[in-house]
Parts: C-alpha cells; structure tokens; sequence
C-alpha cells in the first residue's frame, strides 16, 4: 500500500520532535473529525490536522475549509470553542503553514500562503513548546 503524502509530510515534522514530546497518530474509521495527531508532554496537549498540497499555490487562494471534512471543522471548532490546544497544518514541499484560533476557516490568498510558510523544524519547535513549556 502505497504512504500517502500527508502521511510523509507528517513524518517530516516528527523528525525534528524531541523523543520526549510523545505524538499518537489517530485513525478511527468508527469516528469521524479526530485530528490525524495527539501530542502530550508535561505542559499540555494538542491536536493538530493536517493537510498536504503538492504544490505552492500561485492563483487560487487556499480554502481549508475545503480541504477539512465537515466532521474535521466540526471538530475542531468544538474543542477550540472548549478552551482546547488545537491546529491545523497545511503542509507542501517548502514547510507548513500553521492555523490556530480557527483560521481554517479563512481563506488564504496565494501571498498570504507563502507569507505564511514555517519550516518543519520550526513547525516542530512550534509543537513542542505547546506541550512542554
């Protein structure tokens, strides 16, 4: 079975996570919307979505809300409205782009998304001060 390319993106980031910043990969076909990682350390925890885009766009602004399912908004909104640590990631070749405090449901122009854009070691700094401190 072929890895799927968010999977490898993910695989990217967690090269540059610390052992001790523990990370659960989720997939539950029996419920829906659950963020694809869990994170946990001393300080806390956080749940983050990702995506991947092969490309940089270059015309068409960035929708995440098309990229997330209903579920995965729904979700997310709930736990973010509950006081949660939650994030979604929207991963291509050169980085990540980093949305908290529900700015998945915003669109992103072309510019504003390459404006934007974190490496994935500093994606994974990002990561582990959230759940260490």
């Amino acid at each position: 079975m072929a890895v799927k390319p968010e999977t490898t993106y993910i695989g990217r980031v967690h090269k540059h996570l610390p052992k001790q910043v523990y990370r659960m990969k989720n997939n539950n076909p029996y419920m829906g919307g659950i963020p694809d990682v869990w994170y946990s350390a001393q300080a806390g925890d956080l749940w983050a979505e990702y995506k991947y885009l092969p490309k940089i766009p270059q015309r068409v602004n960035v929708r995440p809300t098309e990229l997330l399912s209903k579920l995965q908004q729904e979700w997310l909104n709930d736990r973010y409205e509950e006081g949660r640590n939650v994030a979604v990631i929207i991963g291509c070749p050169s980085g990540g782009v980093l949305l908290r405090d529900k700015a998945w449901m915003n669109e992103l122009s072309p510019l504003k998304f390459t404006s934007l854009i974190k490496s994935n070691a500093d994606l994974a700094t990002w990561i582990k001060e959230q759940v260490s401190g």
